[in-house]
């Protein structure tokens, strides 16, 4: 018995080393440094800090077109949820950057970013947190600190639609279509990321559910076993918010590419959305 308790906690020490000993990717601060340069167009909140050993990072939500009066529309994206998809982060960014140049055109839609949900992830380029959990499978349980900080910090009755971006590995772009309600949206998205020759997927499967020509429609009948996957979306979406949206882009392609498709999307969500 005693060496198994031993075996246990050397296994415990390496897999704690080795996280800790990864190379860098990317760089957080650098990354998020713009949020300083931001205009009056925008307020950028800090939601809390996550820390792993001797790294910590401050998780930000950063509000375009701020409401003094919640009598507009309001909307959340979210990405960079999983570390090793960095596309919507950057498109995100730049994206974010390009309206800080611009005058508003909608004033009654404010639009609510939370760039990176997972810092440790994003700087060294992998899925999980710094303690090896997949954060896109915590929103019920909430044993990660950054699920727990996306929950505290988000009130379902606020959003009118939530858009959470990930990638893939798949052919091409796909989306998650939730209900018959979403469908309109999700088919002029998808309408004019073919106008724009975006390649969409048509082989991958979740599960029970496949893709058709870049739609993975979720009915109701299946709306039990996306609950309980527990993904970030999905959390949103039973919390009250029924129109929330996941957008994939293919890790297959190059990532300038990538970035040029969310682009896209993110310009309907302003403007048409």
């Amino acid at each position: 018995m005693k060496k198994l308790v031993i075996v246990i906690l050397v296994s415990i020490f390496c897999l704690t080393q080795n996280i800790f000993s990864l190379e860098k990717n990317r760089n957080y601060s650098d990354t998020i440094a713009f949020i300083k340069t931001l205009n009056s167009n925008f307020i950028v909140k800090e939601l809390d800090t996550v820390e792993y050993k001797s790294y910590k990072y401050p998780i930000y939500k950063i509000s375009y077109n701020p409401q003094k009066e919640n009598k507009g529309k309001k909307y959340l994206i979210i990405s960079g949820v999983h570390g090793n998809e960095p596309a919507p982060v950057y498109a995100i960014k730049d994206f974010i950057i390009s309206l800080n140049n611009k005058d508003v055109k909608r004033k009654d839609l404010q639009i609510d970013f939370i760039l990176i949900v997972n810092p440790f992830g994003f700087e060294f380029n992998q899925r999980y947190n710094g303690n090896n959990l997949d954060i896109n499978r915590d929103m019920t349980k909430l044993k990660t600190r950054e699920a727990q900080i996306l929950v505290n910090n988000f009130k379902p009755k606020n959003y009118d639609k939530v858009f959470d971006f990930h990638e893939a590995n798949a052919s091409g772009f796909f989306l998650y279509c939730y209900g018959v309600k979403n469908k309109k949206i999700s088919d002029n998205i998808l309408k004019e990321l073919a106008a724009n020759n975006v390649v969409f997927d048509n082989k991958y499967k979740d599960k029970i559910l496949e893709v058709e020509n870049g739609k993975l429609y979720v009915p109701l009948y299946a709306s039990i076993y996306m609950k309980n996957k527990e993904t970030v979306t999905t959390g949103i979406f039973y919390a009250n918010c029924k129109n929330s949206f996941t957008f994939e882009t293919s890790k297959n392609i190059n990532i300038e590419e990538r970035k040029r498709i969310i682009k896209i999307i993110l310009k309907f969500i302003i403007e048409n959305a």
